[in-house]
């Protein structure tokens, strides 16, 4: 590997003005995937404000270069407060379309759906599950007993919700960054692990991509639903595509770049007949741990 590639932060942390959260620290970011410094390249048309869009020329993964510090995504730019500005963003760069879909998510119920604890069910019988990014941890609490609840949740305040449904079925819920939060567990000590509307936002998402390898038993699996970059939604509607979202979403996957950063971290994966469909804003894969 070159001298300039690094998967840390190739210059000192900085702050910008954000007009909805004052001032923010963000780290400059390498290319997650091959780890090159494209502090030279210009920026993509889809960039917003202070967040650069990056297209990398080595590798092609497509990335924001700066993230903010965990510290300021539990407090300045948490999930609720983020939210709430990118509903406005959206409203207002395409009106028309975001009301009718708002109004029209009723849709969303009429067929079957794609869940986590579907493919979680469809593929191992029981054992320990961990959810990256768990929220209040209502997700995994639909899965049987059979089933061991683990999650790492970097809100504080979410976390402890997690954790006290978690106890109650004999697992526990982690109050850190994913990175650091699965550090604390043995290796081989879970089945599965669900990544869901996750690694879109992680600043590392290699390194985390690696521990969850090193977490899952020979066999396991992880299950991720990350925006598909791909899309031909994306291509046609340009920045107001639904899969941007400032400075939430550092990473972009297109199925290519989902495939060789799971296989980096020493992954197989399979998006099924319809996991990664053009035609779709959304991907789901399942990363397989190999056996030895």
């Amino acid at each position: 590997m070159r001298a300039n590639r690094s998967f840390l932060a190739p210059k000192a942390p900085r702050t910008v003005d954000l007009a909805h959260f004052g001032r923010v620290r963000v780290a400059p970011r390498a290319c997650p995937l091959c780890g090159k410094d494209n502090e030279a390249v210009p920026p993509s048309p889809y960039s917003d404000g202070a967040w650069s869009i990056k297209d990398c020329p080595d590798c092609g993964f497509t990335y924001i270069d700066a993230a903010p510090h965990y510290a300021a995504q539990v407090a300045q730019v948490s999930w609720e407060r983020t939210t709430k500005v990118e509903e406005q963003r959206r409203a207002e760069i395409r009106p028309i379309s975001y009301k009718l879909s708002k109004r029209m998510r009723f849709r969303l119920h009429l067929l079957p759906r794609r869940t986590m604890e579907g493919y979680i069910a469809a593929r191992v019988a029981g054992g320990n599950v961990v959810d990256l990014g768990c929220g209040e941890g209502a997700a995994l609490l639909r899965l049987s007993e059979a089933y061991t609840p683990y999650g790492i949740e970097i809100s504080s305040q979410l976390a402890a919700a997690a954790d006290r449904l978690f106890r109650l079925r004999g697992g526990s819920a982690v109050n850190a960054p994913s990175l650091e939060g699965l550090r604390r567990f043995p290796a081989a000590y879970f089945a599965a692990a669900t990544l869901r509307s996750y690694l879109e936002h992680e600043q590392n998402p290699l390194p985390v991509l690696k521990e969850v390898q090193r977490v899952l038993a020979s066999g396991g699996f992880a299950v991720v639903k990350v925006p598909n970059y791909g899309s031909l939604n994306r291509r046609v509607l340009g920045k107001r595509w639904c899969g941007f979202r400032y400075p939430d979403h550092l990473n972009y996957f297109t199925p290519d770049s989902l495939r060789a950063m799971a296989a980096k971290a020493g992954f197989v994966t399979r998006f099924g007949l319809t996991g990664a469909l053009p035609t779709s804003d959304n991907m789901w894969a399942v990363l397989s741990k190999p056996n030895p």
